[in-house]
């Protein structure tokens, strides 16, 4: 079984490669439930899946002598688990297991822990992201604050990870390297506002220079913006390829609960349409969107397609499309894309 370099195909697909990003189930849960969810998207070609990870959150507090110590819970765990599940089930067919690593948690001995398994399990492709804080036992999220040794920024993880392709180790200084390809993430909306272009390019250059070898955008649903990110990213000297981050919205509260959690704007002309749809239609309005919204981006020369794959979204109808156009862009020339303000 061979090991795709996720980087080197995305650089090399011409807009073919389709990636999803899926969340581990909550504690209960089984991996069924996980290929049953991918098992229809893998035989629409996708090439390689992320998995989120997830900080531990305080679910309560004990009381000791007159002390409060907090009780914490991963409530979404089993990340390297289900790479490797899904290495196991989908390698022979050429789908690679990407899991994320943050630095919401970890020291950097936990970091290399964490990293020399998946090693062992044979991954070779992570995402290192800063990951969001925990929460408290009222669910909000708490103040992002690095574990004691651990890091600050996504840069600081890349540069440890990097340094595994060395053979340099924190905990053992020198070993056997491990050749990670590496992805990052990047906010063309900004993960605060009000947007700053400059310094948004700004840390993904540095993210660039530690060793990222591509780059995710947070979800967007506009490719003005993510358009206007790259090609500003191309004029500062960023080589790394950008691929767009998407999502069909299927329900009408997602108009709210997204752009609150992920930083992104709903297109007026989305917003709108949902807004007045009956909810039965909003996963045909989210579905018709995501698609044209893909050929337009697929049209503008990005590299590949990544879609989240997160709550009860059904993707299956946005490959379809996604595959189908893309045989039709082989074949004709100038495929006329459906029009859109926002798209």
């Amino acid at each position: 079984m061979s090991i795709m370099n996720v980087a080197h195909a995305i650089r090399n697909g011409n807009g073919r490669v389709v990636s999803l990003e899926i969340v581990p189930p909550a504690v209960g849960s089984g991996i069924k439930a996980v290929f049953e969810r991918l098992d229809p998207l893998v035989n629409l070609g996708v090439k390689y899946v992320d998995i989120t990870y997830h900080a531990e959150q305080v679910v309560e507090y004990e009381y000791a002598n007159g002390d409060r110590f907090p009780v914490s819970q991963r409530k979404k765990p089993g990340t390297a688990g289900i790479a490797g599940a899904l290495l196991g089930r989908y390698g022979q067919r050429g789908v690679e297991p990407v899991p994320h690593v943050i630095c919401a948690g970890f020291s950097r001995h936990a970091t290399e822990e964490y990293l020399t398994e998946l090693g062992y399990l044979g991954i070779r492709n992570v995402v290192a992201i800063q990951g969001d804080p925990p929460r408290g036992p009222d669910g909000r999220k708490q103040a992002f604050s690095p574990s004691p040794g651990g890091h600050r920024y996504a840069s600081e993880l890349v540069r440890q990870i990097a340094a595994l392709r060395e053979g340099t180790y924190v905990g053992a200084k020198e070993g056997e390297p491990v050749p990670f390809t590496i992805g990052v993430a990047f906010y063309p909306e900004g993960l605060t506002q009000p947007m700053d272009l400059g310094r948004e390019l700004e840390i993904l250059a540095i993210k660039e220079r530690e060793g990222a070898d591509y780059a995710v955008s947070q979800m967007v649903f506009d490719a003005e913006p993510f358009l206007r990110y790259r090609d500003a990213a191309e004029a500062a000297g960023i080589a790394l390829p950008l691929v767009p981050g998407m999502k069909p919205l299927s329900r009408k509260r997602q108009l709210q609960s997204i752009p609150g959690t992920f930083g992104c704007a709903i297109p007026p002309a989305l917003r709108a349409a949902i807004e007045a749809a009956d909810d039965g239609d909003v996963p045909r309005i989210g579905t018709d969107w995501a698609v044209r919204l893909a050929e337009r981006l697929r049209a503008e020369g990005v590299p590949s397609l990544h879609f989240y794959a997160f709550g009860d979204t059904d993707l299956a109808p946005v490959l379809e499309a996604v595959g189908n156009a893309g045989r039709r862009s082989r074949t004709s020339e100038g495929v006329a894309l459906p029009s859109g303000e926002g798209i």
